[in-house]
């Protein structure tokens, strides 16, 4: 009896402790998962934006941003410091000629007795020089002309059947050729009577051309521009205004009344 009643009591003290355990587990649990809910949904309610009043839900008004204005470039600003009073860039045509008295100070007779001014011996020298580096023939012809000789030669294609129109676009007037001023000399391969346009095809003139600026040279009156110059085209004729003045006509495809038209617009 008395083994009875302990074992009785024993297990009656261990039922209890399991009951314990059991009750303090879930009741732990429950607490916790609650406890876990409860801070998350704080956590989220917490996390959205607050309600926009109002006033705030209105958009504020940007203000418009102007563009900056890009100021224009004035007419020739990218033109180069050229004096157009210096000798090299005198304009000799139809609305500005010379008398009958004007020559260069000095003249240097060159190959071919071609004359030219002496300022531009050593430029014509070289620019020929350059084309026969490259193996190809040159010839220098017709370079100063004083005006009577211009006045023959305006004289004779009038001879010819041509109007006094026709023939100045092909043989300027005298007093109006820049052949006076010894400042231009035509230049081919070969020597040719008469010289025609077909001289663009020579290789001789594509390399002209291509590379007179680098001299101080231009060609004086191209293919587009002979309602401008008044004159008919010649690849031949090349005129000498410097590196600088050259360098820019050339680049930017104009004649030289173009290019001293920039200046007075400048």
């Amino acid at each position: 009896m008395k083994g009875n009643l302990v074992f009785k009591i024993f297990f009656s003290i261990l039922f209890l402790g399991f009951f314990c355990v059991y009750s303090y587990m879930h009741f732990s649990s429950g607490w916790t998962t609650n406890s876990f809910a409860d801070t998350a949904a704080s956590v989220d309610e917490s996390s959205q934006p607050p309600a926009q009043t109002d006033t705030a839900a209105q958009a504020t008004p940007q203000p418009t941003v102007e563009p900056t204005p890009v100021p224009t470039e004035e007419p020739g600003s990218d033109l180069p410091d050229v004096d157009l009073t210096s000798w090299e860039m005198i304009l000799v045509n139809k609305d500005n000629s010379v008398d009958e008295n004007f020559a260069p100070p000095e003249t240097s007779t060159l190959a071919n007795d071609c004359v030219v001014d002496s300022r531009i011996a050593e430029a014509l020298t070289s620019f020929a020089e350059g084309a026969q580096a490259e193996g190809l023939p040159v010839y220098l012809s017709s370079g100063y002309r004083d005006y009577s000789t211009q006045q023959y030669l305006y004289d004779r294609k009038i001879s010819q059947g041509y109007s006094a129109e026709e023939a100045a676009k092909i043989v300027t007037p005298p007093g109006t050729s820049e052949h006076q001023t010894g400042l231009c000399c035509d230049i081919t391969d070969y020597y040719h009577d008469p010289k025609t346009t077909d001289l663009e095809n020579t290789e001789t003139f594509q390399w002209l051309l291509a590379h007179c600026q680098e001299y101080g040279f231009i060609l004086r009156y191209p293919e587009d521009k002979q309602d401008i110059t008044q004159v008919m085209y010649e690849p031949w004729h090349f005129r000498y205004v410097g590196v600088e003045a050259a360098t820019y006509i050339m680049e930017n495809n104009l004649c030289l009344e173009e290019f001293v038209a920039l200046y007075d617009e400048a």
